[in-house]
């Protein structure tokens, strides 16, 4: 039987070749490679000092975070040993092999940056022809997504008080416990699939008691503030009814934020809501944001604002559903015409295919981050790698119209 030979892993090359010939002409990592050269960096570059050893350069550290956010490759390990081994992540990382923790230190310190980066793709979307500036039609929506705590770890003010009580028995019990469980859901659904797991900072006695003080501490401050809106509100103080519902709010130990919501599959677990206005024309994300409000109640206004203002355009229309209640009435009586009615549906088939691409196609079902701003952050870079993708296949789809090669250096000029 005959077979085809490969190349000799001791054969040599007389020429070398350049990096960008490992990988096609029409890749997503050489979009990514010219898009994000076409972008402001001024702000994270002004962070920086002349002092010291020379830094990674920031673009090369987005290019890397950018392509791994969209090929399911966020954490920073398997970021950093993928440009060991990869040649599409060592192509974008101009052969740098960056460490775990400069990666996970870089995405830390640049959050609020890279919000700002978001807003100029944008842009940059909207000139390439992604969304019609003088006609943009929105619909917006929320999804939970799971937070990286875990649901054993949520206490009220008496439960926190009870594991300080019986710190050496009581926690180790508990936290061996959830070891356990978290082992057994590893075997039956995989390491993968999960968000939840025990952070190694838990697991000794001094941190442990620690992090149960801290919640505890800000768990106080919650209820007050709690008792303070209703007199405020109300112009009364708190009914022993609302007493009692205050006095079993709960907070979870790992993540301080994350509040527990209800699932699509009606599961209650720690979640973070997350909100995304969308286009209609290339289900293009114009804007996001995350709560740690169960209910999508009062994120309309937020969501219209946060639009306009990357774009600098007023939407044409913007379409929710009525989980957002500050939907005027009238807008309501409108949807129920026969063409507001056609109108509304529009919104089924703009918005919820974009969160079924982030949670199952990009595979991001849970966070991989604590705290809201961190969480918010995080979303982030998940809108932005939907975004780069609709750039890609819209650039391809272009170029194949025009039977030409690909030429991703026509991306245009952000700064």
């Amino acid at each position: 039987m005959k077979f085809k030979k490969g190349i000799s892993e001791n054969q040599e090359f007389l020429i070398p070749k350049k990096p960008s010939e490992y990988i096609s002409e029409d890749h997503l990592a050489k979009m990514i490679y010219h898009l994000v050269d076409r972008l402001d960096f001024s702000k994270i570059e002004s962070k920086y000092s002349t002092k010291g050893q020379n830094a990674y350069p920031p673009r090369m550290m987005t290019r890397l975070l950018f392509y791994g956010y969209c090929k399911e490759t966020r954490a920073s390990r398997k970021i950093s040993c993928a440009c060991e081994e990869r040649y599409d992540f060592r192509y974008l990382s101009d052969g740098f092999i960056p460490s775990h923790d400069r990666i996970a230190d870089f995405r830390k310190d640049n959050l609020d940056e890279l919000k700002e980066i978001f807003k100029q793709i944008v842009l940059l979307g909207l000139n390439m022809g992604l969304a019609d500036l003088g006609n943009i039609n929105l619909s917006i929506d929320g999804s939970k997504i799971r937070a990286n705590a875990s649901a054993k770890l949520s206490k009220d003010e008496e439960g926190l008080q009870k594991l300080l009580d019986n710190l050496q028995d009581e926690i180790n019990k508990m936290f061996e416990k959830a070891e356990r469980i978290d082992e057994e859901e590893d075997r039956k659904y995989g390491k993968k699939n999960r968000g939840d797991e025990l952070p190694k900072h838990l697991r000794s006695k001094k941190s442990r008691e620690k992090a149960i003080k801290e919640a505890m501490k800000k768990l106080k401050i919650w209820k007050e503030k709690k008792k303070v809106k209703i007199k405020k509100e109300k112009n009364r103080d708190p009914t022993q009814a609302e007493l009692k519902k205050i006095n079993k709010t709960k907070i979870n130990i790992t993540d301080h934020d994350a509040k527990f919501m209800k699932e699509r599959n009606g599961v209650i677990k720690p979640n973070y809501n997350t909100q995304i206005s969308v286009d209609e024309k290339e289900q293009f994300i114009i804007a996001n944001d995350v709560t740690d409000q169960c209910i999508d109640s009062h994120q309309l206004v937020s969501m219209l604002n946060k639009s306009e203002k990357n774009t600098g355009k007023k939407p044409k229309s913007a379409k929710a559903d009525n989980g957002y209640s500050e939907q005027q009435l009238n807008n309501l009586i409108k949807l129920l015409k026969k063409k507001g009615r056609s109108e509304y549906k529009k919104r089924m088939h703009t918005v919820e295919p974009v969160f079924g691409n982030i949670k199952h196609n990009l595979g991001y079902r849970y966070f991989l981050l604590r705290g809201l701003n961190n969480v918010k952050g995080e979303f982030n870079l998940m809108c932005i790698a939907h975004n780069i993708k609709k750039i890609y296949s819209f650039i391809l789809k272009k170029i194949k119209q025009l039977a030409t090669a690909p030429s991703f250096e026509k991306i245009p000029h952000f700064c």
